[in-house]
Formats: C-alpha cells, sequence, structure tokens
C-alpha cells in the first residue's frame, strides 16, 4: 500500500492507496486517521481498491483554521472522487466517517454501496452534553493521538452539537444505496439501539452486529468485518 496525497481546496490531503478493480473509499472516526483500517487490509479481496482518508484536520492531512463542518468534509471526499477519476465507488465509514458517508450519499452523486460501522448522525453528540463533557472528550481525543490538535477537535465536535448536520428520518427514508449497517454489540459510546434505529429508517438495509465488539470493529474483530465487507461490496 502507498501513501499519496492530492491537493483539495481546504489544503492537502493524505489517504492510503493499495489498487483494485473495484474502489472503496474508508473513512475513519473522529480524531482517528486512515491507518486505522490497515489490519482490514490483509483480509480483503485482492479485487478492491482501497483508499484509507485521512480527513481534513486529522492525521497527515493539513489542519487549516477553518469551520470544521460534515459539508466541508463532504467537499473533500468530492474532490478525492474527482482526483481519483472514479466513475463508480463505494463508501465505508466509521462513527463520524460514517456521518459524513451518510450525508454525502444523500446530498451527492451517491455510492454503490454504503457501509455504516458504529455510524454517528442520528445519536446525541458530546457537544449536546454540556460544556465539561464536551471539554472532557475532546482532551481524550487529543491524547489519543499525537497529530490531534485541541482547536480542530473542539470546533468539530462544537460543529456537530448543532442540529442542521442530524440526519432526519424523512431524509433516511429517501436512502437509495444499498447499504450494510455494521455494529459493536458492546458499543458504549453510540450504543447497538442506534443502529438498529438506523436499520429501521434506510430502506432495505441490513444490520450485521459483532459480538464482544466496541465502537471500532474493524480494529478489534477485522477479519470478520473484511468477511462481511468482501461479500456485501461485491454484491
Amino acid at each position: 500500500m502507498l501513501r499519496k496525497s492530492f491537493r483539495s481546496s481546504y489544503g492537502n490531503i493524505s489517504y492510503i492507496e493499495r489498487s483494485g478493480r473495484i474502489p472503496a473509499i474508508f473513512l475513519h472516526g473522529l480524531g482517528g486517521t486512515g491507518n486505522s483500517w490497515m489490519k482490514l487490509s490483509q483480509f480483503m479481496s485482492e479485487d478492491f481498491g482501497l483508499y484509507f482518508v485521512d480527513l481534513l484536520g486529522h492525521g497527515r492531512s493539513e489542519k487549516p483554521n477553518i469551520d470544521y463542518k460534515i459539508a466541508l468534509q463532504e467537499d473533500v471526499i468530492g474532490e478525492l472522487i474527482d482526483h481519483l477519476g472514479l466513475e463508480s465507488f463505494s463508501l465505508v465509514g466509521n462513527s463520524y466517517g460514517g456521518w459524513i458517508a451518510l450525508r454525502f450519499s444523500l446530498e451527492r452523486t451517491g455510492p454503490l454501496h454504503l457501509v455504516l460501522e458504529d455510524s454517528a448522525g442520528i445519536n446525541r453528540t458530546f457537544g449536546e452534553m454540556g460544556e465539561e463533557s464536551r471539554r472532557r472528550f475532546v482532551g481524550m481525543v487529543v491524547r489519543s493521538n499525537s497529530m490531534n490538535t485541541e482547536a480542530v477537535m473542539a470546533d468539530i465536535v462544537k460543529n456537530n452539537a448543532g442540529p442542521i448536520w442530524k440526519l432526519k428520518e424523512s431524509e433516511l427514508a429517501k436512502l437509495k444505496t444499498k447499504t450494510l449497517i455494521i455494529w459493536g454489540k458492546e458499543d458504549a459510546m453510540i450504543p447497538l439501539e442506534i443502529g438498529a434505529r438506523l436499520n429501521a429508517l434506510i430502506p432495505g438495509s441490513r444490520l450485521e452486529v459483532i459480538e464482544n465488539a466496541g465502537h471500532v470493529p474493524h480494529v478489534q474483530f477485522p477479519e470478520k468485518v473484511a468477511d462481511l465487507l468482501n461479500n456485501f461490496l461485491k454484491s
């Protein structure tokens, strides 16, 4: 796998690429990086072209002093798709990355497949839980990765508290993209009931629960998650 970058409208975006005939773009959670998907790659079929993105403000991607809204991350993913010249693709998103993937699928040229792993988007966020909870959460995220900055993480958490970006039931009911929902049964950050609700609201979606997994099943059980992806993304 090769690390590459491209220049977006908001700055340089870093990503890891493995070539293949079926493109799939992977979006990590808040405070993470594209590297979080690396364990998964060894179990993914060689048919797949894998793109593990460092979202703007994360990892090796640029961290400009701007307002980090969901729409901004959508813009960057759209520009990446144009840069790569992809005519068809699938989106896989964990947590914050799932929220971005959902919004992208509803508002942009949709992917062939959408995978939501322990996805945010309809849950109550830490930004909605008061200043003290927000401050503690931001501190935890910054400490989890030396590449994270407090200013960026705090801005994302603040913006995620706004109702404008939350997915409404009426929007999810219109989602036409074939959708697989993967959830860790023991997720204490976004509980399984949120996954079940997404499953009920997204037409034709399928929910797969990973036993003993928490918020990032692809890190804890990469072979199980890869098996689900290998079958679903080829369907």
